[in-house]
């Protein structure tokens, strides 16, 4: 008997062996890849993926914020921005300090040590003068408003600039205006700069990552710039990858295929946020949603309708916000009624709303009797109102063919205006058509030819900055609308030589009460931008301006990227698991023998009977 048993043990032991090796070589050729040390020569690549496509690499002619995006890792300002706090920060831009005069009327510029264009040139006070000289001697007219009241710019050492105003400059320091190499760009016409030149990559910067290609309809391709002033970055490549199709981005986040996205369908929102490994958040970042009106009154193609402000504030009376932000936003949006929306600015804040009792809320009786009394009628009662020649009012109205949530806007707008009595001809068109009409010429003459459409606008962080772009200065320029106030100019001059910011943040109320009042256009929302990125890929995602705003896509800091690692395990990490595995496998190997053996002898006795 006892030897028949020691068989059974014997097989019993060769068995647990053979099953302990195979649970080992088992776990072994599962180990995750992540256990493994990165190579070296392997590169950091983060994709993030957008809607829609950047307009141009030359910062004298591009305009959307996708490319400020891009500019703001390119290019650094003169005075750079703490991401968190919004103030001077000399890590992030070229100047190290700045001292401004008792009379405000000099500044004095400190260019930073060390700093590097990226074909290896050194950044100094010449490129500084230069830049500003550039734009003032040129009128180039992408910043030459912005630099109204400056001098001249003048160098006093290689590391010293002085720039001489007529006036005081109270936003000087907030002022986004790229520093540019004088070594390129003095080659080029200002002409040729504000009108055709390409910049095309690769395109040389002083910024963490330089635009080494481009390919539309596709993706920006940056790539860190070693010798940045500031360090190496981590990540070596940065891919912003265009998209025409919101949905389909993001199911190449959830695939793993980007990194992140910015501006995902509002649809997508729950989805997103339930999705473990990414993380969601939902901002707004000085940008409003409005409804340009032609108020131009030189040549135009505009209906003469909308030069009466009792009319402009009938179409306003007649929207919905609430609905609006509801329907069209998908509750991802602020009703909004000016261009300085909450949550944006601290000590001071450059936000106003219109009180309760002057707020033009949603009631579609006051708007008829508004229209009543300016005497459009509808005299024929076939539903459209006349206009005082007794021509049937009719305003074009355009959505924009890359927003969803502008086509969703537009009608709800469409049916509420026609509910007053006020025909609508609704179409959607690519922003070529917006630039080309609103931007309209007659030959030589400026003449604008649209009466109503709907867009939106990303406003600068100095809102003084903003607000230039809507003076009488800037028709045929920034002032889409045609629209001229005197008591708004006034105070424009006023708040930009204003250098006490409290007092200067009261001037800016005033002038957003002032557009208010002449109502030189519609604002409907302040839209939340969403962004959703991968937290189980990437650590040091985080959010700027008090925590109130966006993690990337900022348009304003060269840093957001630079504290950003990739997540991956390592080779401890990834043996200590792996010998984990192996002890609980041969754990359940060792039982199961254990249970065999067991099983074994309980049967020898029947067995031997």
């Amino acid at each position: 008997m006892a030897g028949r048993t020691d068989a059974r043990l014997r097989v019993s032991a060769a068995v647990v062996v053979l099953l302990l090796a195979a649970a080992i070589g088992a776990l072994s050729a599962a180990a995750p890849a992540g256990a493994e040390s990165p190579s070296p020569a392997k590169k950091v690549v983060l994709r993030i993926g957008w809607l829609g496509e950047p307009d141009n690499m030359n910062p004298f002619i591009g305009w959307s914020n996708l490319v400020y995006e891009i500019y703001a890792n390119e290019y650094l300002l003169p005075f750079g921005r703490n991401e968190e706090t919004i103030q001077f920060d000399a890590a992030n831009g070229v100047l190290e300090s700045y001292e401004v005069s008792p009379d405000g009327l000099t500044w004095t510029l400190h260019v930073n040590s060390g700093i590097t264009w990226h074909d290896g040139e050194p950044v100094t006070a010449e490129d500084v003068a230069f830049t500003y000289n550039y734009i003032i001697d040129n009128e180039m007219s992408a910043f030459i408003g912005f630099l109204d009241g400056v001098r001249e710019a003048v160098v006093v050492d290689p590391d010293t600039v002085e720039v001489l105003c007529d006036k005081p400059k109270a936003n000087f320091t907030r002022l986004w205006i790229p520093i540019l190499p004088e070594h390129i760009w003095s080659k080029i016409p200002g002409e040729e700069a504000g009108t055709t030149y390409a910049n095309d990559p690769p395109i040389i910067g002083n910024g963490p990552y330089q635009v080494v290609e481009w390919k539309k309809g596709a993706y920006v391709k940056m790539v860190a710039y070693d010798d940045y002033w500031q360090g190496t970055p981590t990540i070596d490549e940065v891919y912003y990858i265009t998209y025409d199709n919101g949905d389909t981005m993001v199911q190449d986040l959830k695939s793993g295929t980007i990194d992140a996205a910015y501006l995902f369908p509002p649809a997508q929102w729950e989805a997103l946020r339930s999705t473990p490994g990414i993380a969601t958040l939902e901002y707004n970042w000085a940008n409003w949603d409005y409804i340009g009106l032609n108020c131009y009154t030189g040549k135009s193609h505009g209906n003469p309708v909308l030069l009466d402000k009792d009319f402009r504030t009938a179409l306003e009376y007649a929207i919905d916000r609430e609905e609006l932000v509801d329907l069209a936003y998908g509750g991802h949006a602020w009703p909004g009624y000016t261009f300085m929306p909450p949550k944006n600015w601290k000590d001071p804040d450059y936000a106003w709303a219109p009180p309760e009792g002057r707020r033009r809320d949603f009631d579609p009786q006051k708007a008829e009797q508004l229209l009543e009394s300016a005497g459009y009628v509808d005299a024929d009662g076939d539903g459209i109102r006349e206009d005082k020649k007794g021509k049937p009012i009719e305003l074009r109205l355009w959505a924009d063919a890359t927003a969803p949530e502008s086509q969703r806007a537009t009608k709800l707008i469409a049916g509420w205006w026609e509910s007053i009595g006020v025909g609508v001809v609704l179409s959607v068109q690519d922003t070529g058509v917006y630039f080309d009409k609103i931007w309209n010429y007659d030959g030589d003459e400026y003449a604008p030819d649209f009466d109503t459409y709907y867009w939106e606008w990303d406003g600068y962080t100095d809102p003084g900055q903003t607000l230039d772009c809507f003076t009488t200065a800037q028709i045929e320029g920034w002032n889409e609308f045609g629209w001229s106030n005197e008591e708004f100019d006034r105070l424009d001059v006023e708040q930009n030589q204003e250098m006490d910011p409290d007092k200067r943040a009261a001037l800016i109320h005033q002038m957003q009460e002032a557009m208010y009042e002449d109502c030189a256009c519609i604002v409907t929302a302040f839209p939340l931008k969403l962004e959703a990125y991968r937290t189980d890929k990437w650590t040091g995602w985080r959010r700027c301006n008090y925590g109130n705003g966006p993690t990337f896509c900022s348009q304003s800091f060269p840093s957001t990227f630079l504290g950003m690692e990739p997540v991956v395990a390592s080779e401890d990490e990834g043996h200590v698991g792996l010998w984990i595995g192996i002890g609980v496998a041969a754990a359940v190997v060792l039982g199961a023998a254990v249970w065999w053996i067991l099983r074994s002898r309980r049967k020898g006795p029947a067995e031997e009977v």
